[in-house]
Parts: structure tokens; sequence; C-alpha cells
């Protein structure tokens, strides 16, 4: 029986993708870094592999109908700039390869909105066609998405069938290592009161997971799909007094020029003391991630909930597992 692979499953996004496609009844293996707890008792077929070794995909891309890459590292860390580009770029290259030698079906590739680029007028959102800012190429998140989503483009010009999705900043249940949601769980926490000029999109991840099946099944190969709320569109501060009006308990928040909040963050980094934020954060916050999920929904069905919505889960799943902190990776 031919199963459907997921790479990046025990991660926020794949934990509810897997989920389901479980739901769905179908065969799900998932590739692991290593072992994990996240499928314990569960009908999953575990496969130990990594994206960035090309010797073990091949094994799991075997008889895979779909193959959904999850994978990826998400950082704006210099530090980090090694491990963005063997992962979202080589190691994306590695998979596709493996996927086009095993026979597998079509690849959904899951990129991010990061890859589309920020809008310097936020009346005018991104779209899938939006040239890529300039300004873009400088935030190393951005530029290895990007990157990756060219090794996509020449392995369809090549033939293969791949389909590129590209999802807004996550919010709802199951942030498990706390990567997407930890900005929200840092405002509940009263430490990150401070913001400045710029925004997101947001969409909640259950509309994310429904939007890359609707990818799978209706997608046209080699196009790419922008996965967020119609209404996710919120500037720091409609962002962060929607998390407090959710909570019952708006904290006020102080807009700065940016230069100085980089520059405290890094006084209080040299002297050791805890920051919300990294400079490199702060500096990728300071312009307008807006989009238009247009296309996904004329082209997919992509019907988002409501961003109001995904907040309330966030908020709720928040409280009740206690604002643990930001997960060290």
């Amino acid at each position: 029986m031919s199963a459907v692979l997921v790479t990046g499953a025990t991660g926020f996004m794949g934990r509810v993708l897997v989920a389901r496609l479980r739901e769905e009844g179908r065969a799900v293996r998932v590739l692991e870094r290593r072992p994990s707890d996240a499928f314990d008792g569960l009908e999953v077929e575990r496969v130990t592999g990594d994206v960035t070794r090309a010797d073990t995909l091949l094994a799991a891309c075997a008889d895979a109908e779909t193959v959904f890459n999850l994978a990826g590292v998400l950082s704006y860390d210099a530090k980090d700039e090694a491990r963005l580009q063997a992962v979202n770029v080589d190691g994306l290259a590695n998979l596709l390869a493996a996927a086009r030698q095993a026979g597998s079906g079509r690849v959904v590739h899951v990129s991010s909105v990061a890859a589309v680029g920020y809008t310097d007028d936020p009346a005018r959102p991104q779209h899938e066609d939006s040239p890529f800012p300039e300004g873009a190429w400088n935030n190393r998140y951005s530029r290895s998405k990007r990157l990756g989503e060219e090794v996509v483009e020449r392995a369809g010009a090549e033939g293969q069938d791949v389909v590129i999705a590209c999802p807004g900043f996550l919010l709802g249940a199951g942030d498990v290592n706390r990567i997407n949601t930890f900005v929200v769980e840092e405002y509940l926490r009263g430490r990150l009161r401070t913001t400045v000029a710029g925004g997101v999109s947001s969409v909640d991840v259950r509309d994310v997971a429904d939007g890359l099946l609707a990818a799978e099944r209706r997608g046209v190969s080699g196009r790419r799909y922008i996965l967020t709320s119609e209404d996710g569109n919120l500037s720091h501060r409609e962002f962060f007094a929607l998390a407090g009006e959710v909570d019952g308990k708006r904290r006020r928040t102080v807009e700065l020029p940016p230069a100085l909040l980089v520059a405290g963050t890094r006084a209080g980094r040299a002297l050791r003391l805890p920051m919300p934020l990294s400079p490199e954060e702060i500096e990728a916050a300071c312009h307008y991630w807006y989009f238009t999920p247009a296309r996904a929904m004329d082209e997919l069905g992509f019907r988002p909930r409501p961003v109001r919505a995904a907040m309330e889960a966030t908020v709720t799943y928040l409280r009740a597992r206690g604002l643990k902190g930001r997960q060290k990776l």
C-alpha cells in the first residue's frame, strides 16, 4: 500500500497535517531525524532520516504517492546561516532528487511567505507573482526560502510535479516547540511591551493543513499558493492588541525606533539578560509582511477562518499549557 511521506512531521504544522491525513484514513510515513514520542501509539510508519543526508531519503520516498516537505529551519541569526542553507536549500534538493529516483508522486513543498517578501505599502499586500524585494535578500530566512523555491523551479522545469505552498505566520494550538507562537506567549507573560512599525500576516495552522491537502489535489504543478487569512494582515500593535482582547487583559505596548530596540537588545544580550527577541528578529519585523490568499481561494477552494479565531486557539492553548517561555533548540 502506498503511503504519504511527511518530512518535518514532528513540528507545529507537521503534527496537524499528520492528524488530518490520518482522519482521511491515509497511510502516513514520517521522516524523523531522531527518535520522537510525537507519534507513539499511532498507526504511523516511522523512518529515520535527514534531508541533509541524501543516502537516507530513498527508502523514505519509496512508493510515496505524495511527499509533503515540511522540513525547514526558521531562524534569522547569523549563527544558523549554514543550517539554513543545508536544510532549506540543499536538503530540499536532496529530497526532490530522491523523490524523482524513487518514482514518488506529487511533491508539495512548504515554503513560506518570507520567500515572497515584504511590501513597502501596507495597503498593497504581496501576491504570488510579486517581485521579490531587493532588501529581502538581506534577511537570512527569506533568502534561504527563496533559494529553496529556485531549486523547486529547476526541478519543475525538468518535469517533476511540484507545488509550492507559502503559509503565513502560524497561529493555533499545538506549537510544542514554541517556534511560532512564542511572541504571543511573551506578550501574555508581560515581557514583550515594545513594538516597531511593521506587521505580519497570520493564519490558523489547521487552515494551512487543509490548504496543503487542497494543493495536493487541485494545485497546478509549478505554481505557488499563499496560505494566509483574508483578515490576517495586522500591524504589530494590532496583533498584540488582539491577543490582549482575546486573553481578557490588554498590555500597553510602546512603538520604538528599530535602531533603539536593536541596540538595546544587543546590549542586553552582552549582559546575558533574557531578551524576548533577537536583533535579527527585530530587523525582520520592521517591514509589512502582508499577503493576499486570493489565488489559493480561487484555485484551491481555500477558506481560512477569521484571524481572531486563530488567536483564540493560540491563547487557549498557551494558557492551558502554562506560559513556559521560548523553547531552546
